[in-house]
């Protein structure tokens, strides 16, 4: 018998029939019996241990009142896990994580962005987007540093260049805030940060934005940012290759503590 998981794509989803079952106010018990299948089935569903059959969430989307969202995302999800550079829930994946390890050479990741930082990235970013099509992606962005940073959240990595510390993206109020942040981060224990200096030879993390997300029970995936969306796979190759990167990357990083000049630092010097 067959008893490997489906891949960490299906993580999300069962995630989403639980909020939609919670937010209905049933619990398991009581929404298994209205599809007709057993508790243990459907608490399969929701950890993602199974890959469900069409018909039975198209009867959870029914029971669930979710207007065909469940059976949408059950439809992307399945393609997903044959061409995974589609697949549009990378953010809530990344929550799934039981670690996430990022390299981000241009700008600080957006799970550890002040509202102000990530305002700055967008604007310019978005020239033709109104401003309270702007505030939306800022909220997005919100959402998502809540997710990976909170309780429920993976244990955090991040690299980055030297230059995304000293860059005033948005003015020195802006670059110091952000700053700050992260020192208080790092105190709190939410992430461990690490910066490749600027004066580094040879440079190992050149390629590019890259995550690598490891789950407790299903194999690694690796994603690679790109100026617009990215693109996630689960091969072992490639994500063996993402680790040969990322430990040099390591070897060529320095840690950084709350006390970094790089964090206390004001903008412009003196």
């Amino acid at each position: 018998m067959n008893t490997a998981l489906p891949s960490a794509m299906w993580l999300p989803f069962g995630a989403r029939v639980l909020r939609a079952r919670s937010d209905r106010g049933l619990s398991r018990a009581e929404l298994a019996r209205n599809v007709g299948v057993t508790d243990d089935k459907l608490r399969e569903v929701e950890d993602a241990h199974c890959r469900p059959a069409r018909s039975l969430v198209e009867r959870v989307d029914t029971v669930l009142g979710t207007e065909h969202q469940l059976v949408d995302a059950w439809a992307i999800t399945l393609q997903a896990e044959a061409f995974p550079s589609e697949f549009g829930d990378m953010s809530e994946l990344g929550t799934h994580a039981a670690r996430l390890w990022e390299h981000q050479p241009m700008a600080v990741p957006v799970f550890l962005r002040t509202r102000e930082y990530s305002r700055a990235v967008l604007e310019p970013r978005h020239p033709n987007l109104e401003p309270e099509e702007i505030e939306a992606l800022v909220e997005e962005e919100m959402a998502e540093r809540a997710a990976t940073t909170g309780p429920e959240g993976p244990a955090l990595r991040v690299v980055l260049n030297e230059s995304v510390l000293q860059r005033p993206q948005g003015g020195a109020d802006v670059l110091n805030g952000q700053r700050d942040f992260l020192a208080d981060l790092i105190k709190a224990g939410i992430v461990d940060l690490g910066v490749i200096p600027e004066e580094t030879p040879h440079h190992p993390g050149l390629g590019g934005a890259f995550r690598i997300m490891e789950f407790a029970d299903r194999p690694s995936m690796v994603y690679a940012f790109a100026a617009q969306g990215g693109e996630l796979t689960g091969d072992s190759e490639d994500v063996g290759h993402c680790r040969m990167v990322r430990d040099s990357i390591e070897e060529a990083s320095v840690q950084l503590t709350p006390e970094s000049e790089l964090l206390t630092a004001r903008w412009p010097a003196g």
